[in-house]
């Protein structure tokens, strides 16, 4: 096998050569990466920094809704949305001041915060109560048709009675009685355990009369 040698200058000429080729490119190479790993630091440094302060927003919305400082809640509420507006802490603090509003009376306040909630698809796993709730606030306003389009489909997993209840309660409004006594007697066949809530809903099983089909409409 035929070996090539180098003397000293020959050596530190091609090496030379070589950094001048292509030495550029390797320390840019490196500057690169190494900038991307500082980089992915500070994003990761800046995402930590953004959790706590919207865990701050969410604590101090927390105890000035115990304090009854609904005002200084929904301020909070507002900034918080500004500074960190896709973090999760967005949907839990909207859900606590939402249904403080609907405790004031304050139901279209309420509304707007539970249709925030529901077109920004902010944890997904809450979107079916943020919907139940809005249902509530909108049968509360009168504004059945808008309150039923919400729950007139398939329910989510483990949201059937609830979701066959307000149709109900929905119907029941409209003077459809037959189908109120339907969606009534679907909840109570979809309800598990909760003794109170199954004789709540045979109240109103029986307070749609003896089942006419000629209600339906």
């Amino acid at each position: 096998m035929a070996v090539e040698l180098y003397d000293e200058h020959e050596q530190g000429e091609r090496v030379r050569k070589w950094i001048k080729e292509y030495g550029f490119s390797i320390v840019l190479g490196l500057v690169l990466a190494f900038g991307g790993i500082f980089g992915f630091r500070q994003w990761q440094d800046h995402q930590v920094q953004q959790r706590f302060l919207a865990a701050e927003y969410f604590d101090v919305i927390q105890r000035e809704l115990d304090a009854g400082q609904l005002a200084a809640a929904e301020d909070q509420f507002a900034a918080l949305q500004d500074a960190v507006p896709r973090s999760a802490y967005v949907a839990l603090s909207g859900m606590l001041v939402a249904a403080a509003l609907v405790e004031d009376g304050r139901l279209e306040p309420a509304a707007q915060i539970y249709r925030q909630l529901l077109e920004a698809r902010r944890l997904d796993s809450l979107r079916p109560i943020v919907t139940l709730r809005l249902a509530r606030v909108l049968e509360a306003q009168g504004e059945h048709d808008a309150a039923m389009s919400l729950v007139n489909g398939s329910a989510p997993p483990g949201f059937t009675a609830s979701w066959a209840e307000i149709r109900g309660d929905l119907l029941l409004a409209r003077g459809q009685k037959e189908q109120a006594r339907i969606a009534y007697q679907e909840a109570l066949d979809n309800l598990v355990g909760q003794g109170g809530k199954q004789r709540l809903l045979q109240l109103k099983i029986d307070a749609t009369g003896p089942g006419l089909a000629g209600d339906a409409s």
